[in-house]
């Protein structure tokens, strides 16, 4: 016992270096950060972000000093002294999300600093991806890696979509997105509060894909090269079915709305919640069609709509990177769709090259109905007649997973 009691000590100084080696990061990168903002940017804009900077950096080595006890394996007691590759790649997101708050309440920087908040923004996307594969890789997962991931997940969805919105991106409704988990977890813990039954969620196939789809969205709307009207409907489009798991979820978990379960054999748990849809569901009745032939109709909507547009515009535009990037999307967006070959890759190809085309004329009626039937692809796949559809994996498993 006494041995153990020194090993848990020993491992949570450990720890407590390395939680000194993040601040001392932080502080780093906060003050280098500001003093080149200092000189790119405005002064004033510049001690905002300072300010706003070095608050999100209390709150995250705030948490980390509180997670630190759980930093051992589900099924162990033992803790580890050190945060291994896939929570290092989570605390580096953290500090990825610091410099992104610091843009906060901040018009857009000028110049080619306005790709900053989206790069940021991305690699913190894209870190996402790989902690979770890395700790896994290493055995490393952890309840402090868990904790920390959700907690990052959720701040990071609330960071960024008040800046799309601040940046006139997308509609101000689009806080609900990043307010969604907040006002989840505020009513669960109100309901406990007042003494009311809080029940488990059904496993869902949709809540991770969609919760991973709004970061991406976010992502790329943030980049400067796109803008109103198609970013506010493309995040239209990608929020609603979000939402609308988000409300069916709170539904299930009040008592409202229990689907294929008896109440008094749930468990009261809310974790790892994200989001669900029905209608994706493969038990929902029509779920059948929407699978497999709404997609076709859909394929067949962008094919028949973009194809003779797309031999105007290949010669009607200025020629620029960003024009024969636009084409060289477009054409394969719309050849990958015509052969069902990985239909939701296809569909961003088009999306994409949607946005970049809006930079030399007005979004369309024919542009508006592509980009309805591009993100209806996203979320559907291809369906029925379809040659190759890889990515059916990266969304039903996790990277690295058998």
């Amino acid at each position: 016992m006494l041995s153990r009691s020194l090993n848990h000590n020993s491992s949570l100084t450990s720890l407590r270096i390395r939680w000194l080696g993040l601040a001392l990061a932080l502080t780093l990168v906060v003050t280098t950060g500001s003093a080149w903002l200092y000189t790119a940017w405005q002064p004033g804009y510049a001690l905002r972000w300072l300010a706003l900077a070095a608050g999100m950096s209390v709150y995250l080595s705030g948490i980390l000093w509180r997670y630190l006890p759980d930093n051992h394996r589900a099924e162990e007691k033992r803790l580890l002294p050190y945060f291994g590759a896939g929570n290092n790649l989570t605390l580096l997101r953290g500090i990825l999300l610091v410099a992104l708050a610091g843009f906060l309440f901040s018009p857009l920087p000028p110049g080619g600093l306005a790709w900053l908040p989206g790069l940021i923004y991305t690699l913190a996307a894209i870190a996402d991806l790989f902690d979770g594969y890395l700790a896994r890789r290493s055995n490393q997962v952890t309840q402090l890696g868990e904790k920390l991931d959700m907690s990052l997940d959720g701040l990071g969805v609330l960071i960024a979509s008040v800046l799309v919105v601040q940046y006139g991106q997308v509609p101000a409704w689009y806080l609900l997105v990043g307010l969604a988990r907040y006002l989840f977890l505020a009513g669960t813990w109100l309901r406990r509060r007042l003494g009311k039954p809080v029940y488990e969620l059904a496993s869902s196939s949709t809540r991770r894909p969609f919760a991973g789809a709004q970061m991406g969205l976010i992502a790329v709307v943030m980049w400067p090269i796109f803008s109103p009207p198609g970013t506010s409907l493309a995040a239209t489009l990608f929020a609603l079915p979000f939402l609308i798991g988000f409300t069916r979820d709170w539904l299930t978990v009040s008592g409202a709305l229990i689907a294929g379960a008896d109440r008094s054999n749930l468990k009261s748990d809310v974790s790892g919640i994200t989001s669900s849809s029905a209608a994706m569901e493969p038990g929902y009745w029509p779920g059948r069609f929407i699978a497999d032939w709404a997609p076709v109709i859909l394929r067949a909507s962008i094919i028949i709509l973009l194809a003779p547009v797309l031999v105007q515009r290949i010669g009607g535009f200025p020629a620029s990177f960003w024009t024969a990037l636009a084409n060289l999307l477009a054409v394969a967006g719309v050849i990958l769709l015509a052969f069902g070959a990985a239909g939701r890759v296809a569909a961003l190809a088009v999306l994409f090259s949607l946005g970049i085309y809006q930079q030399y004329s007005n979004l369309t009626v024919t542009d508006s109905i592509a980009i309805v039937a591009a993100c209806g692809l996203f979320f559907l796949g291809t369906g029925a007649f379809s040659l190759w559809t890889p990515e059916k994996r990266i969304i039903n498993k996790r990277i690295g997973e058998a």
